[in-house]
């Protein structure tokens, strides 16, 4: 009976570190994310070496505003949770 409750107890806590391991890897994905995407819009300011038209290059703007944004609230929350936290 003890044999049992060991190994369901070891197979608990080997599921909770999987699981701490994944949250670990999901904030650093998430964090890129935002990043990329804001990259990937600073990059659509000009159209194969063109201007885009100004309404187009502020609503490129704000995007990638509104991502890096995004990408500082996340680094903050994920360092509230894990000091240790690393891109």
């Amino acid at each position: 009976v003890y044999r049992v409750h060991w190994l369901r107890t070891k197979a608990l806590r080997d599921r909770w570190s999987e699981e701490q391991l994944l949250i670990e890897h999901e904030m650093g994905w998430t964090l890129q994310f935002f990043l990329h995407k804001a990259t990937m819009w600073l990059s659509r300011i000009t159209y194969n070496g063109d201007p885009l038209p100004e309404g187009h290059k502020c609503y490129s703007i704000q995007q990638a505003h509104m991502y890096h944004e995004l990408a500082k609230h996340a680094r903050t929350s994920f360092l509230k949770v894990n000091p240790m936290f690393r891109v």
